[in-house]
């Protein structure tokens, strides 16, 4: 979800409110952990939960005069059940329409009148709230979050239902139907997953599941999940620790203790795709595209950090197997990438080429499927492993130095490690490969009998398609 602030402001918080914590950058002690790789600085974090359940992580930053406050709700498509999907991205947009005590609209007035900005975003895993604001303004930020968990239903109406209701229709719209092609990445998650298994659901919803959502069921989600017991709240920035648990205390601390709700949860080991499909469509574009998809072990799970590699020796960018050749030598492609999606109840790999004017779909396959057929018959050289490794542990230290994308991986770690200071232990998967266990993961998880490959080709020349 993009979405963009108005510039509007209308005072709505009372100055009592604002009294409650005035933040001031102080530098917390680090606390005790296993030692970090070499080069590696522990970072100064808090971890405790509420008596409610509520998970908070604090990392204190002298360094900033901003704050990050990020909500984490531990439910995602994945939870959602058959003739009900698109519950969790609905409620991406609700959150933001109003509360017990903030008027619609006002979300995003206030914050942006105290020089902030803010977002939220679905997947399969979770849906989540952040802003950022002058460290002067967290206490306005966590109120509003406050006020929001607490208080959403308050403020819920049939007309606001239907309201987003019809905004979330237009993105799977803008998103999916009227995207280039858009709508070949649903075929492939449904095609790469069973009926019934969370990673099946999409996201975004079906224009039937979104059309037939009653206030009952969109109240009963909403009461289900919007619980203190199922978020996890992170605050980075340059904050006084001590009074900033005091303001969380306060504007949480007073809601009602209530169980976790249930969650689908990976139940067995994750397993290769028991046979290959392929997928052939159209679409209103001018080229080919290609895309191969293959299933990959959970998020943080054994062999995860291989595949990452992997992704990236092969499609990571202007020096990996597949730009090189179908994009510089053979110029057949005008892009070609590869990624590793991380899920909890099992990953994704994708690799994938778009075709110059004139190059069929056929000679382009052929090429992507002669590349990843390359890693096992043309194993990744000491070079390439090495470039790869540390393009992804370059990518994992700058991403901490933006306030809010750290908070979001604090978020990211602790949901799915259970530690929201996982950089030693992300930073050592990375350092304890080699060509050798690279080459073993390689061997299990990427093949072409047990993957999902699409074609998608321009509408007006579905016809001979193999040529």
């Amino acid at each position: 979800m993009s979405r963009i602030l108005s510039a509007l402001a209308r005072p709505l918080v009372a100055g009592a409110l604002l009294a409650l914590a005035a933040p001031a950058a102080v530098v917390a002690a680090p606390t005790p952990g296993a030692a970090a790789p070499p080069a590696a600085s522990a970072m100064p974090i808090e971890h405790y939960r509420l008596d409610n359940g509520l998970e908070v992580i604090l990392q204190p930053d002298p360094t900033l005069t901003t704050a990050v406050v990020h909500v984490w709700y531990h439910v995602g498509s994945k939870d959602e059940v058959l003739g009900k999907s698109g519950f969790a991205h609905l409620f991406e947009h609700l959150m933001f329409e109003g509360s017990k005590h903030v008027a619609e609209g006002d979300f995003d007035r206030l914050l942006e009148a105290a020089g902030g900005w803010n977002n939220g975003t679905t997947n399969n895993d979770r849906t989540n709230y952040f802003e950022q604001v002058p460290v002067s303004s967290l206490p306005l930020a966590l109120w509003l979050e406050a006020d929001r968990l607490a208080g959403l239903w308050d403020a819920m109406s049939p007309a606001l239902l239907d309201n987003q209701r019809d905004v979330v229709k237009n993105e799977r719209r803008q998103q999916i139907e009227n995207r280039p092609y858009g709508q070949v990445e649903l075929l492939i998650t449904q095609a790469l997953w069973p009926r019934g298994h969370g990673n099946w659901n999409l996201t975004l919803g079906t224009m039937e599941d979104l059309d037939r959502a009653t206030m009952a069921d969109v109240e009963a989600f909403w009461r289900t999940y919007y619980r203190p017991s199922n978020a996890t709240l992170v605050v980075v920035g340059g904050f006084d620790p001590a009074k900033t648990r005091a303001l969380i205390q306060t504007l949480f601390g007073w809601m009602p203790a209530q169980p976790r709700p249930p969650h689908r949860t990976l139940e067995a080991p994750v397993t290769p795709l028991p046979r290959a499909a392929t997928i052939e469509t159209t679409d209103r574009v001018q080229v080919p595209k290609v895309l191969v998809a293959m299933r990959a072990p959970e998020a943080y799970g054994k062999e995860t950090a291989e595949l990452a590699l992997a992704a990236e020796l092969l499609g990571g960018g202007k020096t990996s197997r597949l730009h090189r050749r179908l994009v510089f030598t053979d110029q057949i492609a005008t892009d070609a990438y590869a990624y590793l999606s991380e899920q909890m109840l099992g990953s994704e790999l994708m690799v994938a080429a778009v075709a110059r004017p004139g190059v069929s779909a056929a000679r382009l396959r052929a090429a992507l499927e002669d590349e990843l057929r390359g890693l096992r018959t043309r194993p990744p050289t000491a070079a390439e492993f090495e470039r790869a490794r540390r393009v992804l542990e370059v990518e994992l230290l700058t991403g901490l130095e933006n306030p809010a994308s750290r908070a979001g991986q604090l978020a990211e770690w602790a949901a799915y490690t259970g530690q929201p200071d996982h950089l030693a232990a992300s930073r050592a998967a990375l350092a304890a490969g080699t060509p050798e266990s690279l080459a073993r993961a390689i061997e299990r998880w990427i093949s072409l009998d047990h993957a999902v490959t699409a074609i998608v080709l321009p509408e007006a020349r579905a016809q001979g398609a193999g040529k």
